[in-house]
């Protein structure tokens, strides 16, 4: 893991972007079985991949949140928290062309969320799992198990996509901002390339533009 970051806890944010591309991969690998314990397994990694999400959302907002808040464990929960606080928390799939030069600025590409996850896809997809995962209520409907599978499996794919390579817009101070990007190799193989976290001050001075710059993702 290469990082280059300061004010956070370096530590903390670079075993969580490892722990979100182990738990994606075992993910994939629970996914291609349909019986009902291979769902429910697939699920519940789903379920932590997005409480992991919501983690890097909550140590480069903390600041901004109570003591409840910070210590919150439902992922819908610090969403709603977090969009109450702040204009931007949730990852932008993105491309970064980093500066070869330290004065200049990096030209950060949005991809959009057409494949990817979308922050009200993610509410929507945690609930969902949270169904998969409680026992099938006799007096209420049967979740199927095809639609689930079919689900699951684009869910890993619109997480990928989302993490691989994304960025987080952060407030440092008024009228002062930062982009978080962070890029994870979800190959797995001697090819393999190490997770990377970088952060970068940049030229923007206005909540308005760093709107404008995400909202075209």
């Amino acid at each position: 893991m290469t990082v280059w970051v300061r004010n956070y806890s370096v530590e903390q944010y670079a075993h969580i972007v490892t722990e979100l591309r182990d738990r994606l991969l075992s993910a994939e690998v629970l996914s291609n079985q349909k019986n009902q314990v291979f769902l429910e397994s697939t699920a519940l990694q789903i379920r932590k991949i997005l409480e992991l999400i919501a983690y890097l959302s909550v140590l480069v907002n903390a600041e901004k949140l109570n003591h409840k808040e910070r210590g919150e464990y439902h992922a819908g929960k610090i969403v709603d928290s977090l969009d109450e606080k702040t204009t931007i928390h949730y990852p932008l799939p993105s491309r970064m062309i980093h500066p070869s030069n330290p004065n200049d600025q990096p030209v950060l590409i949005p991809r959009g969320y057409k494949n990817a996850l979308s922050q009200p896809e993610f509410k929507v997809t945690y609930q969902l799992c949270g169904r998969v995962l409680h026992a099938q209520h006799p007096l209420k409907k049967d979740i199927d198990p095809d639609e689930v599978f079919l689900n699951h499996k684009r869910t890993l794919g619109k997480l990928k996509f989302l993490l691989k390579s994304h960025t987080i817009g952060i407030k440092k101070a008024e009228d002062r901002y930062t982009f978080l990007h962070v890029e994870i190799d979800f190959s797995n193989d001697e090819k393999t390339k190490e997770s990377t976290i970088r952060e970068y001050n940049t030229r923007i001075f206005s909540e308005q533009q760093l709107l404008e710059l995400f909202r075209a993702g």
